[in-house]
């Protein structure tokens, strides 16, 4: 993407007001840094690509034969990027609406030219559900994402049945789904929607890198809670 007057990316911004009514996430406006800026302007296309051309763009960019990583939410990229370079023969597919944090990523990538990550700018179940195909993942990851503690704010908490649905489609058998969480009320109420499922069983959590996020929590005295669920077999 050239030019510095954004166009491209005042659609994407129509586009996203235009998704679901219920969203589980607020855009953060952020401030982007000259390097981000010069990073989505020369680098966009290289790495993002629009869920509008379904699973065919992937298949296009990236070695589909290989497994297959989807993370929600991943902020500044920061962990994304590192989980990548370590595990370069598997194909990692970030979703984030946090432009500074695309950015980041994206010149993180190009810096090590990393070949094994597609990023979307949109909404995350809009994209699992008109790109992703059926029975293709082998783990999907959500680290911190908005515990909306409010009782009037819990529709929008981005893992409820339907997601949980959604998930028992795109995983692969043994395919996982990873959280990390520093609400203890939104790890219980996760526990609680995935113990209702007979296709879903309790896995050991992996070791991981921690987030930025969560470095900042644990510095403040944060209870961490890490759970995977399993999925053993598809509906």
């Amino acid at each position: 993407m050239v030019g510095s007057s954004f166009s491209w990316l005042l659609l994407q911004e129509k586009k996203l007001s235009e998704q679901r009514s219920i969203r589980s996430f607020v855009r953060r406006q952020g401030r982007i840094t000259p390097g981000q800026k010069r990073a989505i302007q020369e680098y966009w296309s290289d790495y993002v690509l629009d869920s509008s051309c379904g699973w065919s763009a992937l298949q296009e960019t990236l070695n589909l034969s290989s497994p297959i990583i989807l993370e929600i939410g991943f902020g500044m990229g920061v962990s994304l990027h590192n989980q990548a370079q370590s595990n370069r023969q598997t194909n990692f597919i970030g979703i984030d609406v946090y432009l500074p944090g695309l950015g980041n990523l994206i010149s993180l990538l190009q810096k090590s030219q990393l070949e094994n990550v597609r990023l979307y700018y949109e909404d995350a179940v809009e994209v699992i559900q008109r790109v992703i195909k059926d029975e293709s993942l082998d783990r999907v990851q959500l680290f911190f994402p908005d515990p909306w503690p409010k009782k009037k704010h819990l529709k929008r908490r981005l893992i409820n049945k339907t997601f949980i649905e959604l998930l028992s489609q795109k995983l692969g058998k043994n395919g996982e789904f990873v959280l990390a969480t520093d609400s203890q009320s939104y790890f219980n109420y996760t526990l609680d929607l995935f113990s209702s499922r007979s296709d879903f069983s309790r896995a050991d959590s992996r070791e991981r890198e921690a987030t930025k996020y969560e470095k900042r929590g644990l510095a403040l005295g944060n209870e961490i809670y890490d759970v995977t669920f399993k999925l053993s077999q598809q509906n």
